[in-house]
């Protein structure tokens, strides 16, 4: 009974609970116009933050928040786009994608910030998990020394 309630309230949730171990609490987000419909260019950047939410997600020390008054790094996808590999092996066509997909994202926190890019090699996913990587580096690189 309490682990079908403690299931619901995950459930009905949706969000990662906050963890009281983690400093950094992420907020995903991009630019959209005031109209209700998106152009491509846009769904495109909102399957993005979709991709990196799930991305970040997976790596420890970091929680991700829906509401940015929580947050306090901030990370909006900016673009992203495709580069394909037109020709396939011995000059044939490519039967598979092997074009590379590059996010690129606006990384702040306080008074710091940086333009960063996650790049794959036929995939959405690959170039959000590289991206969530270098996300993670850089806030590795900005956090304070433990003595």
């Amino acid at each position: 009974m309490i682990l079908a309630a403690v299931l619901a309230m995950f459930v009905a949730g949706g969000a990662q609970p906050p963890d009281a171990r983690t400093t950094v609490r992420a907020s995903v987000f991009t630019a959209t116009g005031s109209s209700g419909q998106h152009t491509p260019e846009e769904q495109g950047r909102l399957d993005a933050v979709r991709d990196m939410r799930d991305a970040l997600a997976k790596k420890k020390g970091i929680t991700i928040v829906n509401d940015r008054a929580e947050a306090n790094l901030f990370i909006e996808v900016i673009g992203r786009e495709q580069r394909e590999d037109v020709q396939g092996p011995f000059g044939g066509a490519a039967i598979t994608r092997l074009g590379d997909t590059i996010i690129r994202l606006h990384v702040t926190s306080g008074d710091q910030e940086s333009d960063l890019k996650g790049v794959g090699q036929g995939t959405w996913g690959r170039a959000a998990k590289d991206a969530a990587d270098r996300v993670m580096k850089w806030i590795a690189r900005r956090e304070p020394k433990r003595t």
